[in-house]
């Protein structure tokens, strides 16, 4: 087992009391009688000593302050000099790993040992020259490297197994973590793993992480690190040369100062965070970096005050590194699905009883990614095919707010100067209505679209952002006198037996439809009408696998018009304009054609795909349409 911090930091003030009781001592054989000894030996023993205890205060030093004593330097120092600030930089050397003290030699004198080590550490970053001379330049370096590690003690629980020790594990945790990495990001989640303790309470007071073998990590893309329990902030430091320390050829961080309790037997995750460069070189951009738990990372002091430690360079996660979220911005256009679906609408306003006011044509959604974006410039394409109808206005609304209003021009409508705003990652739905005019008597069909081409935004700053995706309308038929048709439900059922025998099994395919009489009265036909509503041979489709297919088997249709549709002449009824009924339409086909030989087997639905009214008129928007099909089911 090894023993907490502070008990190390205890063993060592004992040596160094040790020492200076040894050296008081040396002291008062001065006075003793040359025979006993020399003036040689006694400065001998009281150089040795006071090495030893150099030696001891820059161990103190090195714990306490996380590598070496933190001093403001105010000198510039060359071979021969000597003081505190030449102990200050030795110690900062050793922290480093540029400077190896020889043992028995005391720190405060620079020679030509520390004038090779400030060299190495001068030319790793960038110092020049790289000549061992510490002047203004590598002062003001050094000077600017004090520790940033949060100060105090954050304390999250308290120990309640006091005297029993336990043991500590760590396993990854990846849930919240980024795979890409932003320029300017803060608090961004870039390493999560869970500490478990056993047989007792542990606090965990270290994480030490292992940042790679190149300096870039912590020169050019993450300026600060966090330790945190997802939420609350435990430990920071900034990431530099200062708190970086290099070992071995890696790099790594150490976070301390802080008291996270994981109860016996508990888990708890621990999440890394960091705060990204405002800028990262383009060079750099598109690459990936990846930070591990260095071995024996995580080291807590359980309820008999015994060091734990955990975890290993299996505990990593890696980010690719992207531009700013401003320059990355960018703005996503897709259907929404209430946009209209395929369907037949009937214009019987306005005086001329063919008019029909903003009617919804198309209903798509804006995203705006990554930050917020401005929609300034919006086009609506349309195409307007056969009848007598036009459109003659284009409204643009988000919700119950009209945004703005165009006329066609050559078949587009142009919403311009829009200054519309969407708040990174939100999603906006905007609605595109029409004003019809002049519908006549045969269908005219609109179709309305837009596309990431159509758009003009740009990001925070004013830069034009990235644009992507589509929004493509169904087709809207409109005519200014018909049935306005709509599905209530479907459902479909399957009984009788295999094919195996001569028994015949039945699919059978119920449809409940609303007809509502606009712009007219509108006859519809019966079943034994010469002109019926619904017939078995164009007003259905059978599907197997999906693919429509010929039945060829013997069919039955069936349904029966409510009373509130008047019979007239020729098993037709009459339907009064602004009337509606709802009524069951029945399809039924047989397992076997009319020769008796057995369909093939399938999975079979059923869907509408014509409903005749009138004499001589008909509605065919629906056909093909999932909407307007059954489920499927196994046949025969």
């Amino acid at each position: 087992m090894k023993f907490s911090v502070g008990f190390k930091i205890m063993k060592l003030k004992n040596k160094l009391f040790a020492s200076a009781v040894a050296f008081t001592m040396v002291l008062s054989l001065v006075a003793v009688p040359a025979s006993a000894q020399t003036t040689a030996e006694l400065t001998a023993q009281i150089n040795s000593l006071l090495a030893m205890i150099a030696q001891l205060q820059a161990q103190i030093a090195s714990i306490t302050t996380g590598g070496y004593a933190a001093t403001t330097f105010t000198k510039d120092l060359t071979v021969g000099s000597t003081g505190a600030e030449v102990s200050a930089l030795q110690q900062f050397l050793v922290s480093k790993g540029f400077l190896t003290m020889p043992a028995g030699v005391a720190y405060g004198y620079f020679g030509s040992l520390t004038k090779a080590a400030l060299a190495g550490y001068q030319a790793s970053v960038g110092i020049a020259p790289a000549a061992g001379y510490f002047g203004p330049i590598t002062r003001a370096h050094l000077n600017a490297l004090t520790p940033t590690t949060t100060p105090g003690s954050t304390t999250v629980g308290a120990i309640t197994t006091p005297g029993v020790e336990g043991t500590l594990s760590v396993s990854s945790n990846n849930s919240g973590l980024v795979s890409t990495i932003y320029e300017g990001d803060e608090n961004v989640a870039i390493l999560g793993f869970n500490v478990e303790a056993k047989n007792s309470d542990i606090a965990v007071q270290r994480v030490k992480l292992d940042l790679g073998d190149t300096t870039q990590i912590y020169n050019k893309i993450y300026s600060k690190i966090y330790v945190t329990d997802g939420s609350n902030v435990l430990a920071s430091s900034d990431l530099n040369s200062s708190t970086v320390v290099k070992d071995n050829g890696r790099y790594y961080i150490t976070l301390t100062g802080f008291n996270f309790v994981v109860s016996k037997d508990a888990k708890k995750q621990v999440v890394i965070k960091a705060d990204v460069m405002p800028t990262i070189d383009s060079t750099l951009i598109s690459q990936t970096y990846t930070v591990r738990l260095a071995e024996n990372g995580v080291r807590g002091v359980d309820g008999a005050g015994i060091d734990q430690y955990a975890g290993g360079t299996s505990i990593t996660k890696s980010v690719t590194t992207a531009k700013s979220l401003t320059d990355s911005a960018a703005l996503k256009m897709s259907l929404n699905n209430s946009s209209p679906k395929k369907s037949e609408v009937v214009a019987s306003e306005g005086s001329n009883n063919n008019e029909l006011d903003k009617l919804s044509v198309l209903v798509f959604d804006v995203k705006a990614e990554k930050d917020n974006v401005t929609l300034n410039d919006l086009k609506v394409n349309f195409v307007v095919a056969g009848g007598n109808a036009d459109v003659s206005t284009v409204y643009l609304y988000e919700g119950s707010t009209e945004l703005d209003n165009a006329s066609l021009n050559g078949n587009v409508a142009s919403f311009t100067g829009l200054d519309y705003n969407i708040s990174k990652d939100a999603t906006k739905t905007l609605t595109v209505k029409v004003d019809v005019r002049n519908a006549g008597e045969a269908v005219t069909t609109i179709t309305a679209s837009s596309s990431a081409s159509d758009l003009v935004a740009e990001n925070s700053v004013g830069d034009t952002v990235a644009r992507s995706g589509s929004a493509n309308g169904y087709d809207i038929s409109v005519r200014s006198a018909g049935l306005e048709i709509a599905l209530v439900s479907r459902s479909i059922t399957t009984n009788g037996v295999t094919q195996a025998s001569d028994a015949t099994s039945t699919l059978t395919a119920t449809f409940n439809v609303r007809v509502k009489a606009l712009g007219d009265d509108i006859t519809l036909g019966t079943v034994a009408s010469s002109t019926p509503m619904f017939n078995n041979t164009n007003s259905f489709a059978v599907y197997k696998n999906g693919v429509a297919c010929d039945h060829g088997s013997t069919v039955a249709v069936s349904y029966t018009l409510p009373s509130s549709c008047t019979p007239s002449e020729a098993n037709n009824c009459v339907l009064a304009e602004g009337n509606e009924i709802t009524f069951p339409v029945t399809f039924q086909i047989y397992g076997r054609q009319a020769n008796g030989t057995a369909l093939t087997s399938g999975i079979y639905s059923v869907g509408i795909a014509q409903v005749q009214w009138g004499y001589n008129k008909s509605s065919t928007f629906m056909a093909g349409e999932i909407d307007w099909s059954t489920s499927e089911v196994s046949f025969p």
